[in-house]
């Protein structure tokens, strides 16, 4: 199997199927922000799948979590004023246009030798499956 089949290819055929509403905002879909919900922040890291939306994909930078948005716990917080709470996470979601991953389009398949490719064998499992292991 070919380095180029083995990661993500790019959604674009399928958005003819959508309706406008599902591909609404596509201008900031490369954005690296928090993604907030009332009391559930998740950091969006598209850099990590650039190629789905038809961008080179480079070898990754770590991610770092941020373990007490995810010990939140909403029993006896039924008052909670969670725009307060989460204040920063939504200042930078309304920045969300200065915060885009900016990559050179890819044209046609990644090179075998390619950055990307030498730093993702090493660190991924080849096969899911355990009987194929």
């Amino acid at each position: 199997m070919q380095p180029d089949q083995i990661v993500w290819q790019p959604y674009e055929a399928d958005f003819g199927h959508l309706s406008e509403f599902c591909v609404a905002g596509r201008d900031t879909w490369t954005a690296r922000v928090p993604l907030v919900c009332f009391c559930i922040v998740e950091k969006h890291h598209p850099n990590r799948v650039l190629r789905q939306f038809r961008l080179a994909q480079e070898p990754l930078d770590n991610v770092v979590y941020d373990d007490r948005l995810h010990k939140i716990d909403l029993r006896g917080k039924v008052e909670k004023n969670w725009r307060e709470e989460h204040g920063r996470y939504i200042i930078s979601w309304d920045m969300r246009r200065q915060q885009l991953c900016h990559a050179p389009p890819q044209i046609g398949d990644m090179p075998c030798d390619h950055a990307y490719y030498c730093w993702y064998r090493p660190i991924t499992r080849k096969y899911v499956d355990r009987t194929l292991n």
